[in-house]
């Protein structure tokens, strides 16, 4: 069975599978197309991703993927603690700008659906935490971009002055300058 929390941003899902547990232990379903189909998710994930990040504070994004191939991510924690940030980046929506901030880990098990259009982040909150993200389109080095997670228009609250970065990350323009064109 799947619960289905609606978030500030409508369209982001936070998802939770139910849990079993015996003696042996517990088991969870992590994916199910045919309970995501039921929830008015009709999403077709084409590649999933592993990251690894060694350290506390560690902060992917903001990335999105621009037009023709915007993506919708699926994210959960397999191991460790994470924030997950949406960032709504859809310059017609009623919510344009608009972010929200989910805890996942490995612990709750909880999953967030982040449909195409939205700007993505992920902040370790714990060493050594593994995630696992699902997109519905293939990554297009042409259209992915990123966004300076101190950007002032967003504002979002990473609640981190200093965290580990990658170069692209590092380097990564304002929302105004990052070519957005969701």
């Amino acid at each position: 069975m799947l619960k289905v929390t609606k978030l500030i941003l409508p369209e982001v899902l936070l998802l939770e599978y139910s849990i079993k547990e015996d003696n042996r232990g517990i088991s969870n379903r992590v994916f199910s197309q045919k309970e995501m189909k039921a929830i008015g998710i009709d999403t077709e994930f084409v590649e999933e991703i592993c990251y690894y990040p060694k350290a506390k504070g560690t902060l992917y994004g903001i990335h999105f993927q621009n037009h023709p191939k915007t993506q919708a991510k699926l994210l959960y924690c397999t191991k460790g603690k994470m924030l997950d940030f949406a960032i709504d980046l859809r310059k017609d929506s009623e919510t344009y700008k608009d972010w929200v901030c989910v805890v996942l880990s490995a612990e709750n098990k909880r999953q967030l659906y982040i449909p195409a259009g939205f700007g993505h982040a992920a902040l370790t909150l714990e060493d050594n935490t593994s995630i696992v993200m699902k997109i519905d389109n293939y990554f297009d080095s042409e259209l992915s971009k990123t966004i300076s997670f101190k950007d002032t228009e967003l504002n979002v609250d990473f609640g981190i002055l200093n965290p580990i970065l990658s170069e692209r990350d590092k380097c990564a323009p304002s929302l105004k300058d990052s070519g957005c064109n969701l």
